[in-house]
């Protein structure tokens, strides 16, 4: 705005000058060659204060423009008088309103003050040249009316600086608030992988006593079959007998790796997995997570897609299956399905245990919720579930009927079209 203001005073005046010395026909008057010259320094100085604004001294250009125009309005009415310059008054307001919105509340009482000292001085500089007073009253009605327009922008600038001052209040408010957010969004994200890493943990220890059967029962395969090579008559005997125990050796290996692999904490990293190839991965696992009396079936279709951590994806299995077994007692039946929907892919923990109350139902994704007994729950693992699949765009559901089981459903949002499905008994 001070530029293009800038531009206007800078440009019109020597415009209108110049018009006025080659296009009229008219004796110049007494003392308009000394109000064309401090109008040209005005434009000059106008000049130069868009100059200073392209500069980057905003503050300069508007103090050097007031300064000169209080200066050249007093010596142009002192020169030529009221009455001859009564018709440019309404040109005046403009410096008291960059005085207003760009300086202050100082500036533009002080631009007024010199506003009326010129019509003062030009009202006694008429007097003087033809003894008459009638220009008086018109000198104090045009006084009084700028008071008014002073008045007017001394209270519209002073609430417009009011609302500047609350505006970048609020401002740094909302960025000290988001800075704060960003800390606690930050400290969400630690707190939350602190949590799937500590669930592994449990779901680890979990997991011991059933591999501690199969890693006994692979041990006493290794050392049937090294006491077999030992006994051997034939070379072909022996060998038969180091490869069954390198198998054994090996299903060992692999069994400790892919705990090893689910217990490591690490980043989350999504990726595309089929879910067929996570659950069967997650078998030896999940077989061992539930009590021996409890039968795990599988009826995952080929093809079926989702984006998620593997890992989390895993320890999500892994705690359903637990609650499962936990609320069946060690004894039933655990059906994992999965089938594609409207919206994506759906994966369902079914349970014939004895269900959970309507009551209970509402709360049980809440932190520290649980059907266990005191000091056999955190009431952790569903919540943590559910923060786990909400962060990865998807969301999880319980359907329950007491006395007729509990099904969990995982609703994933990506999920390419199913192809092929299939039953598997885990032993």
């Amino acid at each position: 705005m001070l530029q293009l203001v800038l531009l206007l005073l800078g440009g019109l005046p020597p415009l209108a000058w110049a018009y006025r010395a080659f296009a009229m026909d008219v004796p110049w008057r007494e003392g308009e060659l000394g109000s064309m010259a401090l109008s040209l320094l005005l434009s000059a100085v106008a000049l130069a204060g868009f100059a200073l604004v392209r500069l980057g001294h905003f503050r300069w250009a508007a103090y050097q423009l007031l300064a000169v125009f209080a200066v050249s309005v007093c010596l142009s009415y002192a020169g030529s008088g009221f009455g001859s310059q009564r018709f440019e008054q309404p040109v005046l307001t403009v410096c008291m309103v960059i005085g207003a919105l760009v300086v202050g509340r100082g500036a533009l009482w002080g631009v007024t003050i010199s506003i009326w000292v010129a019509f003062g001085l030009g009202v006694w500089r008429d007097r003087a040249s033809d003894g008459t007073a009638e220009l008086i009253v018109d000198g104090i009605i045009s006084g009084v009316i700028f008071l008014l327009i002073a008045v007017v922008l001394d209270r519209a600038s002073s609430a417009l600086r009011q609302s500047l001052v609350e505006a970048k209040a609020k401002g740094r408010d909302a960025s000290e608030a988001y800075v704060r957010l960003q800390g606690e969004v930050e400290q969400r994200r630690k707190v939350e992988q602190q949590l799937v890493h500590a669930r592994k943990i449990e779901a680890v220890a979990r997991l011991a006593a059933g591999l501690n059967h199969d890693f006994n029962h692979l041990l006493s395969l290794i050392l049937g079959y090294v006491q077999q090579a030992k006994r051997g008559q034939t070379s072909e005997k022996v060998a038969a007998s180091l490869a069954g125990a390198e198998t054994a050796v090996r299903k060992a290996d692999t069994l400790s790796r892919r705990l090893l692999t689910f217990s490591r904490q690490s980043d989350t990293v999504i990726d595309r997995h089929e879910v067929r190839d996570v659950v069967d991965d997650l078998a030896p696992l999940l077989r061992q997570t539930v009590s021996p009396g409890v039968r795990i079936h599988t009826e995952i279709p080929a093809d079926l897609w989702v984006d998620f951590d593997r890992d989390q994806l895993g320890l999500i299995l892994l705690n359903l299956l637990s609650n499962a077994d936990d609320a069946m007692g060690g004894e039933g039946d655990i059906r994992l399905t999965a089938q594609e929907t409207a919206s994506g892919v759906c994966v369902s923990c079914i349970d014939t245990g004895p269900g959970i109350e309507a009551e209970l139902q509402a709360r049980i994704f809440e932190p520290f919720v649980t059907t266990k007994a005191s000091g056999q729950g955190t009431g952790l693992g569903l919540a943590m579930a559910r923060d786990l699949m909400s962060a990865h765009g998807g969301s999880i559901a319980v359907e329950s009927t007491l006395g007729r089981g509990t099904i969990f459903r995982l609703h994933f949002a990506q999920s390419p079209p199913a192809v092929v499905s299939r039953a598997v008994e885990l032993s």
